[in-house]
């Protein structure tokens, strides 16, 4: 990561204002560094800068990603300026108040009705610059669990359970990759979770775009409702996903069973997925902020493995690591 100085420096030509504040924002999972800026001498002008290192980053990708949804009125940050050499950006500022803070507040009902509503637009989107969600992807995806998980954080621990339980891995894998292949393909955010939505003035904000693909159309709403950075009661996540469905033109809406299916099934995979990277985040790049979801999300997963006979086999295991996790987990910390 580059010297904080130097961004400052870059924002204050580009601002051409030598009387900037500048506020770290929360360190999250990619290697991209965040501020908060605004004038000391009129706070009205704010904006956001980003540090993101060419080298890590798919900073070509964001750039082309933000025109696209602009363009098509998906309310994402507007590109002021950019050093692209040193991975320097300049850009609007959509608030402070992500959906996670909405939450069990008065304004929790209307956020989670604007961040579905804004969902349903960012579906219609379409451009060739959007890869695909393919197979090798999400089976890509779901190994990080085995990898990350299982045979790097739990050491000797994990290596039994994943010999134990590979054929059962293998099996789940399978059938949550079928569930969303069988989906309608769409745009995809890919990380459309509370902490990538910014909630101002009854409006949502989109951030973090730029792994958007086109793939499975339940995926955005799991990422949604089943997050893990929050865990909705059953009744919420029924009642946003009935509200999500009766507003797509997707889904077939007289069989909520077979489609709440599906949208667990899509759940897994990510939860699966977001349970390796946590890891992953730890070992690889030592960033353990993580850590602390791991316990929550393995939680949920035994919950909506529980559900299923084509996911038993993962409930089990999950069953098994918790109490092996815990132990884990309590000796890092």
């Amino acid at each position: 990561m580059h010297d904080p100085s130097a961004l400052f420096n870059w924002c204050t030509e580009v601002t051409q204002d030598s009387d900037l504040v500048f506020n770290p924002l929360a360190v999250e999972a990619s290697h991209r560094q965040f501020f908060r800026l605004h004038s000391n001498t009129n706070p009205n002008r704010r904006w956001v800068a980003m540090d993101s290192p060419p080298e890590l980053e798919h900073n070509h990708q964001f750039l082309i990603l933000a025109k696209v949804f602009a363009d098509h009125d998906i309310p994402v940050p507007t590109i002021i300026d950019k050093d692209m050499a040193r991975g320097f950006m300049l850009m609007t500022d959509l608030g402070d108040l992500d959906l996670a803070q909405t939450y069990a507040s008065p304004v929790e009902e209307a956020a989670l009705r604007a961040a579905v509503d804004t969902l349903i637009e960012l579906q219609a989107v379409q451009s060739r610059h959007i890869p695909p969600y393919d197979k090798a992807r999400l089976t890509m995806e779901f190994d990080l669990f085995e990898e990350w998980m299982l045979r790097q954080l739990l050491g000797d621990a994990g290596n039994d359970l994943a010999a134990k339980y590979a054929t059962a891995l293998a099996h789940t894998k399978n059938a949550c990759i079928a569930a969303m292949l069988a989906q309608p393909q769409v745009c995809v955010h890919r990380d459309y979770h509370c902490r990538n939505l910014l909630f101002n003035q009854g409006q949502i904000g989109v951030v973090d775009f730029q792994d958007a693909l086109v793939g499975p159309g339940l995926y955005d709403i799991a990422s949604l409702l089943r997050d893990c950075y929050y865990q909705h009661a059953e009744q919420t996540i029924d009642y946003w996903l009935d509200y999500f469905l009766s507003r797509s033109p997707l889904f077939n809406t007289n069989d909520f069973a077979a489609t709440k299916s599906a949208f667990d099934h899509t759940a897994i995979q990510r939860q699966i997925k977001a349970v390796g990277i946590f890891a992953r985040l730890h070992l690889r790049d030592a960033k353990s902020s993580h850590l602390r979801w791991i316990t929550p999300v393995v939680r949920s997963l035994i919950t909506s493995t529980g559900a299923y006979n084509d996911t038993q086999d993962l409930h089990q295991l999950l069953g098994e690591l918790l109490p092996r996790l815990e132990d884990n987990l309590g000796a890092i910390s």
